[in-house]
């Protein structure tokens, strides 16, 4: 299982990789809560906000005086600078997390939240310094996890991947294979780096069966190969895990259409989830777009219902481009053409740089006889996809820069 080397490096077509940037962002879904409803939380009081800046006030004056009252104790001044860096004061935390290395080079817990203040400051370097030696004393899974964060960070990506593949080798862990699989799915520098990535999470599936994470990953990494059927119903098996967490459900929404065989199966399990959650815009959206799917031998679409489903996403989240959109194309199919020109020149408002809004208003600008119209959406046109063509020439050039550079380091 562990015997793996990244020493051998090659550039891999990013397009190969068919989740983009949104979807991988969003395998953090553990530490992000998915909001269950576009209404804003309710505020806390003045009076609970007071009553916690108080309590940290009275901390930070034990604590800061007990720093002061024991001027050579390093457990004094690492709880007060713990206390910073937890407190998201920095400064003051580096300070006394020094003040208590100097007096005990050699203590694990001050080398560890010093490390960790120095990355959250953009002090990546100090940060790995301070790792390295930690390392060499006594070498731990979060100490390696938290290197190859602070490698990730600087861009040093075969550093990374050997330090998140070290942790999860001390420590195999929910949170450390996922770290390292998750990784892997990043960052596409690694010949096979999707086989590796499906590796990994399919060890932590089978080391941890009841993990949505580890799962939605193992569910993304098939989607990604093109493995459609297995993706799906990975996913679905990701949301019954927990039929209540929201989390899950937005990456089956957003591959739904993946696999015409498990539609059905998928518009099961969206429809819950807008039953649980109707209050929230991505729930009801991807349950109509469900609708609108349909598997060889279903009836028809019940394009009424699935108009009102789209209508009651936009009012929870009105300036969301893909409901509007959507919306569009329905009512162009219905040949409803000023309301979708409406719904379709709401969408580039929110987002002026989609393709599609643009092609389809075009074709709607001509068959409403709007010559002017539709050659300013024409030439609006042309000039996005000649900017997509010179950014992804860009791009290709960057990266293989930066591939002969990584593969030149030495091994």
């Amino acid at each position: 299982m562990w015997r793996v080397t990244f020493k051998r490096l090659s550039r891999t077509g990013v397009g190969a990789l068919v989740v983009h940037a949104g979807t991988l962002a969003a395998l953090a879904f553990q530490t992000v809560p998915v909001a269950t409803s576009n209404t804003p939380p309710a505020p806390v009081s003045s009076s609970t906000l007071q009553a916690e800046t108080l309590a940290a006030r009275r901390v930070e004056r034990t604590l800061l005086g007990a720093a002061k009252k024991r001027p050579d104790s390093s457990l004094a001044q690492q709880q007060l600078g713990e206390f910073y860096v937890h407190q998201d004061r920095l400064k003051e935390g580096i300070f006394y997390l020094e003040r208590a290395q100097r007096l005990d080079p050699k203590n694990y817990n001050t080398g560890y939240d010093l490390s960790l203040a120095y990355l959250k400051s953009g002090d990546t370097s100090k940060a790995a310094a301070e790792l390295h030696s930690r390392i060499k004393q006594t070498e731990t899974a979060e100490l390696r996890s938290l290197l190859a964060e602070a490698e990730e960070k600087v861009g040093d990506y075969q550093g990374a991947a050997v330090d998140y593949h070290r942790a999860a080798e001390l420590e195999p862990s929910e949170d450390n294979i996922f770290d390292l699989a998750s990784f892997l799915l990043r960052h596409p520098h690694y010949e096979g780096f999707l086989d590796r990535s499906l590796a990994f999470f399919r060890y932590g599936v089978q080391q941890y069966p009841r993990s949505a994470k580890l799962t939605v990953g193992l569910g993304v990494v098939l989607y990604a190969r093109g493995n459609y059927d297995d993706a799906v119903e990975t996913l679905c098996a990701a949301v019954d895990l927990d039929p209540t967490d929201p989390r899950p459900f937005q990456f089956l929404g957003k591959v739904s259409k993946a696999s015409a065989p498990l539609i059905p199966e998928v518009r099961s399990r969206l429809e819950k989830f807008a039953s649980l959650y109707p209050n929230n815009g991505p729930a009801v959206y991807y349950y109509a777009m469900s609708l609108w799917q349909r598997s060889e031998g279903e009836s028809p679409a019940d394009f009424v219902k699935i108009e009102a489903l789209l209508e009651k996403a936009i009012s929870v989240d009105p300036n969301s481009y893909e409901e509007h959109f959507q919306l569009g194309v329905l009512y162009q199919d219905q040949q409803r053409y000023p309301e979708a020109i409406r719904e379709l020149t709401r969408t580039i408002s929110l987002r002026p740089d989609f393709n599609q809004a643009h092609y389809r208003l075009v074709l709607l600008y001509g068959r409403t006889h709007q010559k002017q119209l539709a050659d300013e959406q024409l030439a609006i046109l042309k000039q996005l996809k000649q900017e997509d063509a010179e950014a992804e020439s860009a791009e290709d050039k960057s990266g293989n820069t930066a591939a002969k550079q990584i593969a030149a380091k030495p091994h």
